[in-house]
């Protein structure tokens, strides 16, 4: 998996990253590799949480559907109170990168155990520090691994489609 590389697209919130979701789809990314990361919007006036109900984890809040719809396409779900970010929602893989950085103690200096994650799977200590910036400021990320050739597909069709703020590969 080394010559793996990280797409990882800035999307301004739901509507973008869903924009960006639906253009991996539509050029064949394969979605066991793509991570979804948010902050749980929280306010004074509205609960939020998770729960299971009937076998599917489900979500309460203003972003229900966002996030049930993409933890049924991405397969894991997950939400985590990141000290200094604050609740943050991560759907796919990137779910059990987190887990096991957090259940291994592995934190890179300066970084969340958020960012620690994220440089797990080969997104630099700078990157990885902007995304958690990023999050902090409620924008979503998302992440998209794969071979430099599905990579190149994925980044010309998400900038093609005007889909991110931003759109970069690490590794």
């Amino acid at each position: 998996m080394s010559e793996n590389k990280a797409l990882v697209a800035i999307c301004s919130g739901h509507a973008q990253a869903d924009k960006v979701i639906a253009e991996l789809h539509q050029v064949g990314f394969d979605m066991k590799h793509v991570s979804v990361l948010g902050k749980a919007y929280v306010s004074d006036e509205e609960i939020i949480g998770c729960y299971v109900a009937d076998g599917r984890l489900m979500v309460l809040g203003g972003s229900a559907a966002f996030w049930e719809r993409l933890w049924s396409l991405l397969g894991e779900a997950g939400l985590f109170v990141v000290p200094g970010i604050g609740p943050v929602v991560i759907a796919g893989s990137l779910v059990d990168a987190l887990a096991t950085t957090v259940k291994d103690a592995v934190i890179i200096g300066g970084l969340t155990a958020l960012g620690a994650a994220s440089y797990s799977i080969g997104i630099p200590k700078e990157g990885a520090l902007k995304y958690e910036r990023e999050i902090r400021a409620n924008k979503c990320i998302v992440i998209a691994v794969g071979t430099p050739e599905e990579q190149a597909e994925a980044k010309a069709a998400v900038e093609t489609a005007q889909a991110a703020e931003s759109v970069m590969i690490h590794g």
